[in-house]
């Protein structure tokens, strides 16, 4: 029997060149530029605001703020998420991408307006969380459809990888900017000048899609299609979205694991660097731990990918999943030893600065290894997700509910930290749930994951199927996939 991703020969696949404003760009209508355009919009949208939100607080000495935002954001967009995957099969790849960008740049504009009118900008703040928490949604439902079904099987970590690089170059970018802009050690919260800056750069960045092939245009390096399939209503979608959850029900135990990887953003960005450092250094902080953010994911994403004869794929799930969870017990139980006299009530004075040396390298050595198990740890995720399906529309939901429990995790945490709950409890409770998401994806990595997923149809030109339609009803996905093996 052959594979779905078996060869085409060369005189069969369709040009991989686009046209942009009468412009001849080649090889653009592959996967990893795909990716590489999804990255740079998550370049200058959610990168930017990664970039504030680094700082701990927004940008701001008072985390209150920043906290009911965060909360606003993670609930909305939690909601949101579990259904965002119906929502982008319907509308598509551009319009979520370019939608998903304008809520970032609405809660930028709310922290310039709090750095102002203090607590009076709380409606305001949390009108815009809400805004942000259902833009975001769909933009990231896009961004996993994309970087799981895109590319072929051997290609996914490392198309993961580079999308993790271009966005995390994003809030690297950033952090340089507002160290530019707010070097002085005096310096309390950000200045109007580089909120305006971001507001400019993430506005921009929501009209970076329109650079993007159509779905189905997309053409893997072997000449196999992208296929999209089609639903004519949303209730044809809502009920494959259901579909999929009773199919698939053993997803339900790596819910844990969605829940816990955002949940400790909170105590690394409102607890740890807000609460410890300068503003200056906190930039710095958040410049370094992007970086390391960035290493971490291409060392997980391309390791995932490595194929020696000894690591098919299910092994290398397997070590991946091992190797985070030693890495989660060590990090945090090191990270113990520096943070437990840590409190609300005692801090550090003075805070901590960049120039003092030795006193600043012990806790900036512990905020960029927490940032590089954060990177492991989401392209694992990823790559996971990936290896169970090569179909954009189950793909797309597998995204939107990983960010849904994410956010769901992570309005939990912000809200936990807005009631003021104690260093120590947000410690101990991010590391357990962190230890028991790990443990529960063990069934999955373990069984589930084969050398190959062969459930989704490859569908040709008219020379090989009699037609060039791509776009196939879910119905018709059966049958299509036996005519490609029979041909």
């Amino acid at each position: 029997m052959a594979s779905i991703e078996e060869h085409v020969p060369d005189h069969q696949v369709e040009s991989r060149d686009a046209y942009f404003l009468g412009i001849k760009f080649k090889n653009v209508r592959t996967p990893m530029v795909q990716v590489a355009i999804v990255g740079l919009t998550a370049f200058m949208t959610v990168g930017m605001s990664i970039a504030l939100g680094g700082a701990g607080g927004g940008g701001l000495l008072d985390t209150t703020q920043s906290d009911a935002a965060g909360t606003a954001v993670a609930a909305t967009f939690a909601a949101v998420s579990f259904f965002a995957g119906t929502i982008y099969n319907r509308v598509g790849v551009r319009i979520c991408l370019m939608f998903g960008g304008f809520g970032y740049a609405v809660v930028v504009a709310a922290f310039l307006c709090t750095a102002h009118i203090l607590n009076r900008a709380t409606p305001f703040v949390i009108i815009a969380g809400i805004m942000e928490g259902f833009s975001a949604s769909l933009l990231w439902a896009a961004q996993g459809a994309v970087c799981m079904s895109y590319p072929m099987e051997a290609d996914k970590g490392k198309a993961f990888a580079l999308f993790w690089t271009l966005f995390q170059l994003g809030s690297v970018i950033g952090s340089i900017i507002t160290l530019c802009l707010e070097w002085t050690p005096k310096a309390v919260n950000t200045s109007d000048t580089t909120y305006a800056v971001f507001i400019i750069i993430i506005v921009i960045g929501c009209f970076v899609p329109l650079l993007l092939s159509p779905s189905n245009k997309v053409i893997r390096k072997d000449g196999t299609h992208v296929v999209v399939p089609a639903m004519p209503t949303w209730k044809s979608e809502i009920m494959g979205m259901l579909r999929i959850l009773w199919e698939d029900k053993w997803i339900i135990t790596i819910f844990p694991f969605f829940f816990s990887s955002n949940y400790f953003y909170t105590y690394q960005g409102n607890d740890y660097n807000a609460g410890n450092f300068t503003l200056r250094t906190r930039y710095f902080n958040a410049l370094w731990g992007n970086l390391f953010n960035m290493a971490g994911a291409w060392i997980m994403g391309v390791a995932l990918d490595f194929k020696p004869k000894r690591f098919s794929r299910k092994v290398r799930a397997r070590v991946g999943l091992i190797f985070i969870f030693i890495y989660t017990i060590l990090i945090w139980g090191l990270g113990w030893t520096v943070v437990k006299n840590m409190s609300r009530t005692n801090v550090i004075t003075p805070l901590v600065d960049l120039d003092q040396g030795a006193r600043y390298a012990r806790y900036l050595m512990l905020y960029v290894f927490w940032c590089f198990y954060d990177g492991m740890y989401q392209a694992y995720a990823y790559w996971l997700m990936g290896s169970l399906s090569n179909n954009s529309q189950r793909l797309s939901h597998y995204a939107g509910w990983y960010k849904s429990f994410q956010q769901a995790g992570a309005a939990i945490a912000y809200r936990l930290d807005g009631l003021r709950t104690s260093y120590y409890k947000m410690y101990i409770s991010t590391w357990m749930i962190l230890v028991f998401g790990v443990l529960s994806t063990t069934w999955v990595s373990f069984t589930k994951v084969q050398n190959h997923t062969d459930d989704e149809p490859i569908v040709m030109g008219e020379d090989k199927l009699g037609k060039e339609e791509t776009i196939v009803q879910v119905e018709e996905i059966p049958k299509v996939a036996d005519e490609v093996r029979a041909v």
